[in-house]
């Protein structure tokens, strides 16, 4: 049986609060869409955390994050991540139990804050968000302003919160794997002997004009794709989620009334 190893450093510094941590947002930190090995990011009222785990010397370390304005003492936000950014949906003030329906998102590679221009179609909080096929945000449960349990289910299109360039990086990704699926194999094909004294063949590869003008196209395709990828801002549409949220349950009864 093994032994425990000692964690160092395996104190959480959060700053001062009358609630602690609890509730929180607690996601992988990602850079270009794919997850960064034990790198981990945490919001929760009024702390901020980038927590990174050294394997080798089994310790953690923190770094602190900004932490949005408008959010600082709200917890029990339902949260997703999608191409480096953080989306935070609805919540709770710890403080005033004033609940909102507002949406922020945060970008991981520029550590800034944005309130969307779209909201929930309600006060919430103690929700449930997830993520499909990176195709659809669903919102699920959660309690109203006056603190009942809703039975809702709520979902949006990614395309809503990715409006422009959502779009032209799928685009983008489908025209990168139809040229790289149509690359040809390549020949390598012996070269002649340039000195008698040389004791073997030596091989190069030659790309014909056509395969060098395809990987350079690749190659410019991929650049830009980083690019829109790692881009400041993204463009957010200016609809009110009242009117693209798909719904059932409660909600439903609620828009009735």
């Amino acid at each position: 049986m093994k032994s425990l190893t000692e964690i160092k450093n395996n104190i959480i510094p959060r700053e001062k609060h009358k609630f602690g941590i609890s509730y929180h947002c607690f996601v992988p930190l990602t850079m270009n869409n794919e997850k960064v090995i034990n790198h981990f990011i945490l919001f929760c009222h009024n702390t901020g955390l980038l927590i990174k785990y050294d394997e080798q010397n089994k310790s953690f370390h923190y770094q602190k994050l900004p932490i949005c304005p408008a959010f600082n003492d709200f917890a029990s936000y339902s949260f997703v991540y999608l191409h480096d950014f953080i989306f935070l949906f609805g919540g709770i003030n710890s403080i005033t139990h004033e609940r909102t329906k507002l949406v922020y998102k945060y970008s991981m590679k520029d550590k800034i804050w944005d309130e969307c221009k779209i909201t929930l179609p309600m006060e919430i909080n103690l929700s449930f968000a997830i993520l499909s096929d990176d195709k659809n945000v669903h919102v699920i449960g959660g309690s109203n302003v006056k603190d009942e349990v809703q039975t809702i289910h709520l979902s949006v299109n990614v395309k809503e919160l990715f409006i422009n360039i959502y779009e032209k990086i799928i685009e983008l990704k489908n025209e990168i794997m139809k040229m790289k699926l149509e690359r040809p194999y390549i020949i390598p094909i012996e070269k002649q002997r340039m000195n008698e004294d040389e004791k073997e063949n030596k091989e190069v590869i030659e790309l014909p004009e056509d395969w060098k003008t395809r990987k350079t196209q690749i190659e410019t395709f991929e650049k830009k794709l980083k690019e829109w990828n790692e881009e400041k801002r993204m463009e957010s549409n200016g609809m009110n989620w009242d009117d693209i949220w798909g719904f059932d349950g409660e909600l439903q009864q609620t828009k009735k009334r």
